[in-house]
């Protein structure tokens, strides 16, 4: 698990940094040189999309996700084994709905031969690799939601992940 972690922080890593010399170079073309730097709009905004859906699941299984904890004025246990419950069905959910409506999409470009403008890439493809990174963020929500149904004494909650 943890060279997984290490992998997807190197690919996301990349990207960024991609991002960054791509962006520097664009705006250098644009104020510079007079001309941008053709179809950098475009890759990325397909470097956002992967790098997005990339970290989702990421950030999901290790429970690294915001979390604005209403309860905590309470101090109540309760709430707070209900909060991670409702976050992990809330976001296994959504994150099921965006899967079906992300597959649903892709064939649909698949099926049209949709391409990118400047470089004319599929964009099919790309949006079967997104259905796949948010169906894996639908699935990363669940382990909460386990270990709270095999023992319930065990998903006591822990504060130091929350942000909020």
């Amino acid at each position: 698990m943890r060279k997984l972690g290490n992998l997807i922080s190197y690919a996301a890593s990349a990207l960024m940094l991609s991002l960054m010399v791509l962006t520097v170079l664009d705006v250098i073309g644009r104020n510079v040189f007079g001309h941008p730097l053709r179809g950098a709009t475009e890759l990325t905004e397909i470097a956002l999309v992967v790098l997005t859906f990339l970290l989702f699941p990421f950030l999901a299984l290790r429970s690294q996700h915001i979390v604005a904890d209403v309860a905590d004025s309470f101090g109540s246990r309760i709430l707070d084994v209900l909060q991670i419950l409702l976050t992990a069905v809330l976001g296994a959910l959504l994150f099921a709905l965006i899967t079906w409506r992300l597959w649903i999409l892709a064939g649909r470009s698949t099926a049209y031969g949709d391409v990118t403008s400047s470089f004319g890439f599929q964009i099919g493809p790309i949006l079967y690799f997104t259905a796949v990174l948010a169906a894996l963020s639908a699935l990363a929500f669940l382990p909460p939601l386990l270990k709270f149904i095999r023992r319930p004494a065990e998903a006591e909650p822990t504060h130091q992940q929350s942000i909020l």
